[in-house]
C-alpha cells in the first residue's frame, strides 16, 4: 500500500496506529477507527440504520477494511465512542 494513495483519514489512522496488514485485517476493538465517504460512482445508497432516514453515504472504516455504512453522525459518534454503539 502506497501511502500516497491514502485519503488524509486513513493516512492519519495508519501513522497513529501502524500499517501491519493494512486492508487485510480490521478489528473495531484493536485498531484506530475513522470516517470516509463512499464512492458516489452508481451506488445505490442504503438508508443509515441510526433510524434517521438519511442515506448511508459514508463507511466506519479500521485497518483499511469497512466496518459499517450509515450517515456521518451515527459513524462519527461510533469513532468517539469505540464503535460500541453500532446497531
Amino acid at each position: 500500500m502506497k501511502l500516497n494513495e491514502l485519503s488524509p483519514a486513513a493516512l492519519k489512522a495508519a501513522m497513529e496506529g501502524g500499517m501491519e496488514a493494512w486492508g487485510q485485517h480490521g478489528s473495531i476493538f484493536q485498531h484506530r477507527l475513522y470516517v470516509e465517504p463512499q464512492d458516489a460512482r452508481g451506488v445505490h445508497y442504503r438508508k443509515c440504520r441510526c433510524g434517521c432516514g438519511a442515506k448511508a453515504k459514508f463507511r466506519l472504516m479500521a485497518n483499511g477494511v469497512c466496518m459499517s455504512e450509515g450517515c456521518e453522525l451515527s459513524l462519527r459518534r461510533a469513532v468517539k465512542t469505540g464503535g460500541v454503539s453500532l446497531t
